[in-house]
């Protein structure tokens, strides 16, 4: 990594269709004095309409100035999903969860709750498989593979029951678990995704719009509700994209996607191209009167540099 703050400025026309900036914090790479710390939340599911219900847990980061008696403090709540082979516990490694820490103690990002979920149903079963294909059962849709015998809902599974389990524990937005109130506190909520996790992101915006005000899908393109590798015509992204939006045009949102590694990047400007092109979507990195926002940085594919591209978007994101 250099040193100092990196500005990676590609002008409109240049890479993409408009200006993308990314700034790499090196800070994040030094040890923090004020640390946060992980708390592991247990629920069940039976969202998936096979007559089972699964135990499941996801992996609660308070930043360090969380203090739980302090009622009037409320936080904002991210939820952070995944790429394939991995699993909840991936940043609460102590050299991982140190970019955490340091990401808050900089100052640059507003503190907030941040919740690693999985779509897979036991992360603990089948590890070899899982760690090196990511064909284990998964509720996803299954990103790159998936089983047809399982109903991708995954997205009912974090609105009905993640949701729930993880912000009435703690000092956040939800007042209780009624549906009427989860939709009420989307303004304090967002949805985040790595990899297969992205691909995910996309599809938590295309089914729980109503859920999360703000979206950070990081290095991948959207599946559009088809497997990774199919061809998807343009118009068919498109309209999987925007027609949340279209049925709820009076729900603001802010989507601030992120990217690397060189084929991930040109796939998801491929996309993102044709989709921005659309009216509902105003670009820049100005909550007040935009939208959309897309930031190229030069790392490989790997779910560890998520803590850079939240160090970028968490700057946007909830202000």
């Amino acid at each position: 990594m250099k040193s100092g703050i990196r500005r990676i400025v590609h002008p409109a026309g240049e890479l993409i269709d408009f200006e993308t900036v990314f700034e790499e914090n090196t800070a994040l790479t030094e040890k923090a004095e004020k640390c946060g710390h992980f708390e592991r939340v247990e629920y069940t599911t039976d969202a998936y309409d096979d007559g089972k219900t699964y135990p499941k847990f996801c992996n609660v980061y308070l930043p360090w100035c969380y203090d739980p008696d302090d009622k009037e403090k409320r936080y904002n709540v991210m939820y952070y999903q995944h790429g394939n082979t991995c699993d909840p516990d991936l940043f609460t490694q102590p050299a991982v969860k140190d970019l955490l820490d340091s990401m808050f103690a900089s100052g640059a990002v507003e503190p907030c709750i941040l919740v690693f979920t999985t779509y897979y149903f036991d992360v603990y079963k089948d590890v070899e498989t899982r760690k090196t294909t990511g064909d284990v059962p998964a509720g996803d849709g299954g990103g790159f593979s998936g089983n047809p015998a399982i109903a991708p809902n995954f997205y009912r599974e974090v609105v009905e029951d993640i949701i729930p389990a993880v912000e009435l524990r703690y000092n956040t937005w939800l007042q209780s678990a009624a549906d009427s109130d989860i939709r009420a506190a989307r303004d304090h909520r967002g949805f985040s995704g790595y990899s297969r996790g992205c691909v995910c992101t996309w599809y938590i915006l295309h089914h729980d719009f109503e859920y999360f005000r703000y979206y950070s899908p990081m290095s991948c393109m959207t599946t559009a509700g088809r497997k990774i590798h199919d061809e998807i015509p343009e118009q068919q992204v498109v309209d999987y994209l925007t027609e949340p939006m279209k049925a709820h045009p009076e729900l603001p949102f802010f989507i601030y996607a992120s990217d690397g590694y060189p084929n991930d990047v040109q796939a998801m400007i491929d996309q993102l191209r044709y989709v921005t092109r659309e009216t509902v979507f105003s670009y820049g990195q100005d909550p007040e009167k935009n939208n959309f926002y897309f930031a190229v940085s030069d790392f490989p594919h790997n779910d560890l540099y998520c803590p850079y591209y939240f160090y970028n978007s968490l700057q946007v994101l909830f202000r």
